[in-house]
């Protein structure tokens, strides 16, 4: 696992970002499913089927395209038994019918629990400046929720989702999605070349100490 946490923090530092996004994101057979394309195709049929979007239009995302989380908090940590699917859905459609759901709520948000009022709250300071909606807190009270929930619970019974807790993100189209993806990898590109040009100058530091000894 130690590999694939040294060849991406390679590609990322080493390659434009966006194409760092199409190689570990986008464009590739994510790790959960171990290289085999046609268990992918073939999974990402039944969830189009169930959800009325295009097969070509579901990806996967995080850890379980990955190989290891991207979040620096949890230190690169791989892939388990324990980690959340990540499925991205592009969608106009979808986008728009829950943005104007969002939208139109009115005085009715008071009405629910306080963490899906905080989740409708980050919809409207941060995740529709993406163009991305995130269903997990919220999946309850949308319009194609209970459809899109009886979904889910069914790609749990099928390899290799099995028993996975599977989230669905909503995105208004391609590029959001690659926007998106694209500027977390930013932040952590950032972070790494911080790391880095800090251990340089405390190696600087300490190798100018002992040739002063």
């Amino acid at each position: 696992m130690n590999q694939i946490k040294d060849k991406f923090i390679a590609d990322l530092i080493s390659n434009p970002v966006d194409m760092t996004t199409s190689s570990w994101i986008i464009e590739r057979v994510p790790y959960i499913f171990s290289e085999n394309r046609e268990l992918y195709l073939r999974w990402k049929h039944e969830l189009s089927k169930k959800i009325n979007v295009d097969s070509a239009a579901i990806l996967l995302t995080g850890s379980s395209a990955v190989g290891i989380s991207l979040n620096p908090n949890k230190n690169y940590s791989p892939f388990s038994d324990a980690s959340d699917i990540d499925i991205a859905i592009i969608s106009d459609y979808y986008f728009s019918l829950a943005w104007y759901f969002l939208r139109n709520l009115g005085a009715s948000r008071y009405s629910y629990s306080q963490t899906i009022k905080q989740s409708i709250d980050d919809h409207v300071k941060r995740y529709i400046y993406w163009g991305t909606i995130a269903t997990d807190k919220i999946i309850s009270i949308l319009p194609f929720g209970k459809a899109w929930t009886i979904a889910i619970n069914e790609m749990k019974k099928i390899t290799p989702t099995i028993d996975k807790d599977i989230k669905l993100r909503i995105y208004k189209d391609f590029e959001c999605l690659r926007y998106y993806q694209s500027s977390c990898l930013k932040k952590l590109r950032n972070t790494l070349l911080d790391e880095e040009a800090t251990n340089v100058q405390v190696f600087k530091h300490n190798d100018k100490n002992n040739n002063m000894v």
